[in-house]
């Protein structure tokens, strides 16, 4: 049996913000507040984070995800991908659906370019994103068919 290495320092995980108008920005903002055994590189709008945490009163460092660059403990590192609209905590816009499967995009191919290790996905709203013209089912059917994992 050949042993496995283990990586050199803590591995590193994507965390989508998920749906703009819901929960998933919080949520990654909580992130912040707490010591991980693992980098966590939220994939979002930075913008929209900072202003969630502003909003909760949660006050945390940000920095603009460098992979290049070390992890620094206490601080939400962000993948930026901006919104198409603006978004309100609440109110659901189906002109950001395209951004949210973007997240999912960006965190899949970091995975499987070994970039991340895994990925952690916020909750996300399926029928805004079919509201926009997208057929969409779940997080589930969405990661096998952009894997080409058959379905069990």
């Amino acid at each position: 049996m050949t042993a496995v290495a283990a990586p050199a320092g803590p591995i590193t995980l994507a965390v989508t913000s998920g749906e703009p108008a819901g929960v998933g920005p919080e949520l990654c903002v909580a992130l912040a507040h707490r010591q991980w055994p693992a980098r966590l590189v939220v994939v979002g709008d930075a913008n929209l984070i900072a202003q969630r945490a502003a909003a909760s009163g949660m006050h945390i460092g940000m920095r603009r995800y460098d992979p290049a660059a070390a992890a620094l403990p206490g601080t939400l590192e962000i993948l930026h991908e901006p919104l198409a609209v603006g978004a309100r905590a609440g109110v659901l816009d189906p002109a950001n659906a395209r951004h949210v499967l973007r997240l999912l995009d960006i965190a899949i191919d970091g995975c499987l370019r070994g970039e991340f290790a895994a990925m952690v996905t916020a909750p996300l709203h399926k029928g805004v994103i079919n509201d926009a013209g997208i057929a969409f089912s779940g997080h589930t059917e969405y990661l096998a068919e952009r894997t080409g994992t058959a379905k069990w």
